[in-house]
């Protein structure tokens, strides 16, 4: 009996001490690849596969040969909405890249896809700004912002959607997160 008390007293001490997290600074790794306030509300996502993986890109004028799409979606694998961000092969290193109507399609850009509506939002203005590339491990980091409208014929646009506090931490190149068709 004394060698069962002893071993209840050990597990529980062991538990209560090797459990308790330190009082030490936490590490900067977030859980989330990408994470943004959308119209003040935070928005923290992965892509639709729940990883942080950069994902193939769906739409032609952005092809994977010469783009990193990293894609955000909110609601998990089934939501509805989602920040996609191409970054243009070419543009990958230390910088900031603006973004509005003129870069769809043409060069680094971000998006907003929201499926709540039937109103297609356009990027108006905004920037991407690359803080940190490691080429060893195949990630990409760094930050966003920009607004969106569903009317940008109006004079002047009106902003439907702001996007504000934006990062992205995501892993590009890897094989992961490719259709096997």
């Amino acid at each position: 009996m004394k060698k069962f008390k002893f071993f209840v007293a050990i597990t529980f001490l062991a538990i209560t001490f090797l459990g308790c997290s330190s009082d030490s600074p936490s590490s900067s790794t977030s859980q989330w690849a990408m994470t943004a306030k959308v119209n003040g509300v935070q928005w923290e996502v992965n892509n639709a596969f729940n990883s942080n993986y950069a994902t193939p890109s769906i739409y032609s004028y952005y092809p994977d040969a010469d783009y990193i799409q990293l894609q955000g979606r909110y609601g998990g694998t089934f939501g509805i909405n989602e920040i996609d961000l191409w970054i243009k092969r070419t543009d990958l290193q230390l910088g900031t890249y603006p973004v509005g109507p003129e870069t769809d399609g043409v060069t680094t850009h971000i998006d907003l896809i929201d499926n709540s509506n039937s109103e297609s939002e356009n990027t108006l203005e905004g920037s991407i700004t690359i803080t940190e590339i490691n080429t060893t491990t195949k990630v990409v980091k760094g930050t966003f912002n920009f607004t969106t409208s569903d009317d940008t014929f109006a004079t002047p646009p009106v902003v439907n959607e702001t996007i504000t506090e934006g990062t992205f931490n995501y892993r590009y190149d890897t094989g992961e997160g490719k259709s096997s068709n």
